[in-house]
């Protein structure tokens, strides 16, 4: 009869525990199925999200400069003229920039 202080039982035991701890092919299969079956509709999802919002902000940026224009925005923005109605106060001492 073997003893547990046998270091080839010992070794035995090593092995054995080893491969017990190891997942085999089927738990692996297993995770990459359910990594597929989460992972990736929330990659796809996250995906679509990202190009519907790009395509929302390009829309209504276009839509927005669009109606500045025809409002005459444009020119008041390329104006050298910044501010309308606006009274400066030129103070001694402020340097002017």
């Amino acid at each position: 009869m073997m003893e547990t202080n046998d270091p080839r039982f010992q070794r035995v035991f090593v092995m054995y525990n080893r491969v017990r701890r190891s997942p085999g092919w089927v738990t692996k299969l297993s995770i990459l199925a359910a990594v597929l079956v989460v992972a990736v509709p929330v990659a796809l999802l996250s995906l679509a999200a990202l190009i519907i919002g790009l395509v929302a902000f390009l829309v209504l940026s276009t839509v927005a400069s669009v109606g500045l224009f025809f409002r005459g925005g444009w020119r008041a923005m390329f104006s050298r003229e910044k501010r309308k109605n606006v009274r400066v106060v030129n103070r001694p001492g402020d340097r002017m920039g």
